[in-house]
């Protein structure tokens, strides 16, 4: 197997681009619930729905718990069936490792492990644990393993390794193409493990690393952290000296630097054998409700966690964040980085949310949660389908910054962008055509329902985006591709008159895009329709203003 032909992330300046069999591959798609690929059998008509379902990548678990259920007795057949299927399907798998951790608890590790406390510590909450997401009065408890164990570490590094020796060994077409290493980690119902393998770590000096990342680069860490390490620059003192019993912001770093040496240590151990991408997903918070670390995970890469993970853990090449919250543009911006690409793992069936990561935070991944519940011909399914037959366009417009993506909010009228020396201004195209035939007397009907598009996602079924949403690209100073759905967009350059000289239609075909109609007259007073997803190439007539 040639390491040339893998699976790779390329950088170039300040742009990250995921290359598949040598060519820029945008990953599109969806995750599949927790438990659907642990049965083949089950997963066989999802292969044939998914098939067609517009979409380039399937993200899939792989259990601990289901490959190795006996110490040192493996049992990798679900991964061969996974991998074949997913080929045969025409899709590439990104698989989920569900080791030691998985949402903050360790229900994937194996009996065998879950079943010996003495070798395989559990995590101690301490005297007063916090109420947790996902509990309530009475509820049995979710096992929670400790992060400081080296025992529990070697056992995930083995179990790992073997898996990715296999995964080696199957697969010389690479139709597995990046691996998530565990899944939403860190700890829930207290800020930090009081267990005694994780207080004699505490009672240790801080590690020489963070000391010297915080020194290097103290702008990216909490500033009270900061000014603490720098008031106090002997580096034999422990996180203790440092830092009160009780410390928020201290507890979730020391927790932050315990999950990302775990993971990151099993990411290089895996690189050793099958140097794919690797990365570590994000339960985010604060959010509402959740406001410290313990209510949501203490010690997952979240945002303000990213410097200490990228300290500790330099084999992962990102990490990613599960986007359930609301302003999802908001979470796009904080991991969006030169240092840290966009990829989103786990989100809503929200197919404006895929154009905003892509188009407007230079991303090269977006999957909604429970793809194998989508309807046939739904909105997210075509937003894939033309995001893929777009991707050399899109890729190369990230790469010299010739893009724009947005999803305009209920609140918002517009939104503008300077694209290649144009100012591009996007506005609702219905409100707008509203207002114009008000104008003229004439009142528009009611807004059409969307059509077959109810899905499905974490929390029940969500019906399709009704925001204006999609990208604008700039092939050329006066010619650019624009995409999406229910938007009017302007074109505008200081010192000259600009104005439209062709729209023409971009119809996706099983192929790719091939030009359409010529769009004139009443269709031009919508260039993106508020029905469906549509795409057009438009060239600008630009003239010296006089």
């Amino acid at each position: 197997m040639s390491h040339l032909t893998l699976p790779r992330l390329e950088r170039t300046g300040s742009h990250t681009r995921l290359i598949v069999d040598e060519k820029p591959f945008l990953c599109v798609g969806g995750e599949l619930h927790n438990s659907s690929s642990s049965d083949r059998k089950y997963m066989s008509p999802i292969w044939d729905k998914l098939a067609t379902a517009g979409i380039n990548s399937v993200i899939a678990p792989v259990s601990w718990e289901q490959v190795e259920p006996w110490e040192g007795q493996f049992d990798f057949s679900i991964v061969d069936g996974l991998v074949a299927d997913a080929r045969s399907a025409g899709v590439r798998l990104v698989i989920i490792w569900f080791g030691a951790f998985k949402n903050a608890s360790s229900t994937y590790a194996p009996s065998w492990v879950r079943a010996d406390r003495e070798r395989f510590p559990r995590a101690d909450r301490g005297a007063k644990p916090m109420k947790t997401p996902f509990s309530y009065p009475g509820s049995m408890p979710r096992p929670s393993l400790s992060v400081f164990s080296r025992n529990l570490f070697e056992a995930d590094r083995t179990a790992y390794t073997a898996f990715m020796m296999h995964v080696a060994r199957i697969d010389p077409d690479h139709t597995v193409i990046m691996v998530q290493v565990e899944n939403e980690v860190g700890l829930l119902g207290a800020g930090r493990d009081r267990s005694a393998v994780a207080e004699a770590v505490w009672n240790a000096p801080v590690p020489e690393a963070l000391i010297a990342a915080v020194s290097s680069a103290p702008e990216s860490f909490d500033p009270e952290f900061v000014r603490v390490l720098a008031a106090n620059p002997d580096r034999s003192m422990s996180w203790a000296d440092h830092f009160s019993d009780y410390n928020p912001t201290a507890d979730e770093t020391f927790m932050a630097w315990g999950f990302a040496t775990f993971v990151g240590g099993l990411a290089a151990a895996g690189k050793e054998i099958l140097p794919l991408p690797a990365y570590a997903n994000a339960w985010l918070g604060p959010q509402r409700g959740q406001d410290l670390p313990g209510q949501y995970p203490s010690g997952g890469p979240t945002a303000r966690m990213i410097p200490v993970w990228r300290a500790a853990a330099p084999a992962l090449d990102f990490v990613a964040p599960d986007i359930y919250v609301p302003d999802s543009a908001e979470v796009m911006r904080q991991y969006a980085s030169a240092l840290n690409p966009l990829f989103i793992p786990e989100a809503r069936f929200r197919a404006g949310d895929a154009f905003l990561a892509i188009g407007g935070f230079g991303g090269f991944g977006y999957h909604a949660f429970g793809v194998e519940e989508a309807r046939e011909g739904n909105q997210f399914s075509t937003a894939c389908r033309i995001i893929t037959s777009l991707t050399t366009e899109i890729v190369d417009a990230q790469g010299d910054n010739r893009i724009f993506g947005f999803a305009l909010d209920q609140d918002e009228d517009c939104v503008s962008a300077d694209v290649s020396g144009t100012v591009i201004t996007v506005r609702n195209a219905r409100k707008l055509l509203e207002n114009m035939l008000l104008d003229v007397g004439v009142r528009v009907p009611p807004a059409p329902e969307l059509p077959g598009e109810t899905v499905a996602a974490t929390h029940g079924p969500t019906p399709a985006d009704g925001r204006p949403f999609g990208l604008v690209l700039a092939i050329n100073p006066s010619e650019f591709i624009v995409v999406g759905q229910g938007a009017q967009v302007d074109f505008h350059k200081q010192g000259a008159d600009v104005e439209l000289d062709s729209v023409r239609e971009l119809v996706l075909t099983d192929t790719g895009v091939r030009e359409g109609r010529y769009l004139n007259g009443d269709e031009r007073l919508e260039i993106l329709s508020d029905r469906y997803i549509s795409a057009v190439r438009v060239r600008l007539l630009i003239t010296p203003s006089k």
